[in-house]
């Protein structure tokens, strides 16, 4: 595949659980953030398309990508107990399974590596580690630096980004403003009634200092701005928005209703899709700030079917069915 060039103007820097991007920028600034997770990539109820779909859209907008959890499926390995070949597409159904996934997603990202900030660890990702001691996360985002150039780095299962911003347009000059965005990739089950959102209620607690609340895992999606009230440093009253996002990702798992994890748990129909910000500098009574847009990108599922038909019962381990 064709490696993409830089486009975004930023230093980036990590420590610890903090990734900081710094922009020197101006008057009619824009940047466009994506946010994905649960991409799900070797499974068979991944919708491939509209992933792709989304990155190329983010392209074209020289957006930055961050991907918060669970990019690949990653749940077919030889010591896995989950491990269902049935729900594994058949090109990754091999020996070298894991590293059959790292290099091939090395490959499917390279045009989009100079826009693809991190890719974080989800639960699919630290079993691997758990069970098969190796983070497809963190390799991916090793190769792309190495066979690209590009920063992409490696996040946590939770952890924080800061968009730090010079609004003079030069260095180290003038005033100077950040958007702080926490990620967690999820926790908890099916969440029927509320679809998670009752998360939003106790992250609003334990995360004052957020602009930005980014979760995934559920496979629901949501947006709900919380309005908060804040007293300033010279003892002014003004109100701002806390940001909590739930991206769906890109896994159909529902299927056609028919069987499956999710349908023999009474599990519903989940969404697909992802998220986007719009940061953009504005000007308001004569002081400049940074605007947030959120716009929530899902769509309905496909009813994929998984016939008896398509059951896979054939080796993909040398050791598979011993003794029989």
């Amino acid at each position: 595949m064709n490696v993409s060039t830089p486009t975004n103007s930023y230093e980036v820097e990590q420590i610890g659980a903090v990734t900081s991007l710094y922009f020197d920028i101006s008057t009619g600034w824009k940047q466009w953030i994506l946010l994905q997770s649960d991409n799900h990539r070797d499974s068979i109820y991944a919708n491939g398309e509209l992933d792709l779909q989304h990155l190329n859209k983010a392209k074209s907008r020289d957006a930055l990508i961050f991907i918060l959890g669970d990019f690949v499926d990653a749940m077919q390995g030889r010591f896995d107990p989950r491990r269902s070949m049935a729900e594994l597409q058949e090109r990754y159904r091999r020996e070298d399974y894991y590293d059959f996934l790292v290099n091939d997603a090395i490959d499917f990202y390279k045009p989009f590596a100079h826009n693809l900030v991190m890719i974080a660890d989800g639960n699919h990702e630290l079993a691997v580690l758990k069970y098969s001691n190796t983070n497809i996360p963190d390799r991916v985002a090793a190769g792309l630096r190495a066979t690209t150039g590009s920063r992409t780095l490696h996040g946590g299962y939770g952890g924080w980004v800061r968009f730090m911003f010079n609004l003079s347009g030069g260095k180290n000059t003038g005033p100077r403003t950040s958007i702080k965005m926490k990620y967690f990739h999820g926790s908890g089950g099916e969440a029927p009634v509320t679809r998670g959102a009752i998360h939003t209620n106790r992250q609003a607690v334990f995360l004052p200092d957020a602009d930005i609340v980014v979760n995934g895992h559920n496979h629901h999606s949501y947006y709900i701005p919380i309005s908060r009230e804040r007293l300033g440093n010279k003892g002014a009253i003004y109100f701002d928005i806390q940001h909590h996002i739930r991206i769906p990702g890109y896994k159909q798992s529902y299927g056609d209703g028919t069987t499956g994890w999710d349908v023999t748990k009474g599990g519903v129909p989940k969404p697909i899709g992802c998220a986007w910000c719009l940061f953009s500098l504005e000007t308001k009574e004569g002081k400049q700030y940074i605007d947030i847009k959120v716009i929530s990108d899902v769509q309905g599922a496909n009813p994929v079917s998984v016939s008896s038909n398509d059951l896979y019962d054939g080796r993909i381990y040398d050791d598979d069915n011993e003794g029989e």
